[in-house]
């Protein structure tokens, strides 16, 4: 066992003002490592995910991989966003361009907008197939600690992917929510579900369309401040319900969602859904981020030390 020197940057996402939003690492020039190394490494780092870049293959810009302090996750935004931003804020790429990287959801497309002395990543972010909720509604809001009432009346609960949309009436109850995390892990697991996203169509901002919280014990995560990966297919849900309207021959439509405000960590995320009504083409998901700080972490590494 030997230890390496390993250059860690913390950016907080979906934010502009450090210890709002959510906090990642991002180890831009990561040595060869093994799954269990970077894991051990986000342990280390302690931020709900931290992202490794490493070299692309043909035809892709980069690549990238996350781990969370317990597992390893096929995508993360807000890790991407935080990547991003420091490529841009260290000029190793321009600050208005499209890039295409790997991860292991596919390959996925980043364009960044400039906003001044910095930039708004925007990111494709996956699809998945959608279906009416595998867990029953008594069930599942006795678990998220409240009851069937909050639900919305006229949305549904759906899942996509391995996450679970639960719309609910009030911003009041969505901030009462208080999660029973064995069971909701357990049962969630038990339907391929590994994180729950509940939001309200009510935001502090009058002109923000949500506010959402996004519960994911199963990834290690009891509560994520703000989650990219989960307001992408908000954005789609958000346009398949008729709350953000696509016109009917086809169009862009964009909208901006709070989170993390009842954690204490305000993000806000940009949503984006491309396509008609009845037929989304694309869903991307665009936020800011800052350097919060950059340091090293000696950490134990199973092969012999690498130059990073």
């Amino acid at each position: 066992m030997t230890t390496a020197d390993l250059s860690v940057t913390i950016v907080d996402a979906f934010t502009r003002h450090p210890g709002a939003g959510n906090r990642a690492g991002v180890m831009l020039d990561a040595p060869p490592l093994d799954a269990e190394e970077m894991m051990a490494i986000a342990r280390a780092v302690s931020a709900s995910e931290t992202a490794f870049l490493l070299p692309p293959s043909a035809g892709a810009d980069f690549a990238m991989r996350y781990f969370s302090p317990a597992a390893e996750v096929d995508f993360c935004g807000h890790a991407t966003v935080a990547t991003f931003h420091l490529l841009a804020e260290t000029g190793r790429v321009q600050a208005a361009g499209r890039y295409v990287f790997d991860c292991p959801a596919g390959r996925l497309e980043v364009e960044l907008e400039p906003i001044g002395d910095h930039c708004r990543v925007w990111i494709a972010t996956p699809r998945a197939p959608w279906k009416q909720s595998p867990i029953s509604l008594d069930a599942l809001m006795s678990m998220l600690g409240g009851t069937r009432a909050m639900l919305a009346a006229r949305l549904p609960v759906m899942q996509t992917g391995p996450k679970l949309l639960v719309p609910l009436a009030s911003r009041k109850d969505l901030w009462s929510l208080m999660p029973r995390w064995d069971d909701l892990q357990a049962d969630g697991l038990a339907h391929g579900i590994k994180g729950f996203y509940a939001f309200a169509l009510e935001a502090e901002e009058p002109s923000h369309v949500a506010q959402g919280r996004f519960f994911a014990p199963a990834m290690g995560l009891r509560e994520d401040p703000v989650t990219g990966s989960a307001n992408g297919p908000f954005a789609e849900y958000l346009a398949m319900q008729g709350v953000l309207k696509l016109p009917a021959a086809g169009g862009t439509v964009r909208a901006r969602v709070e989170h993390g405000h009842a954690m204490g960590k305000p993000g806000q995320v940009e949503l984006e859904v491309s396509g008609r009504p009845d037929a989304v083409d694309r869903v991307r998901v665009g936020g800011v981020g800052v350097t919060v700080m950059q340091g090293m972490l000696r950490h134990p590494m199973s092969r012999p030390a690498m130059r990073s």
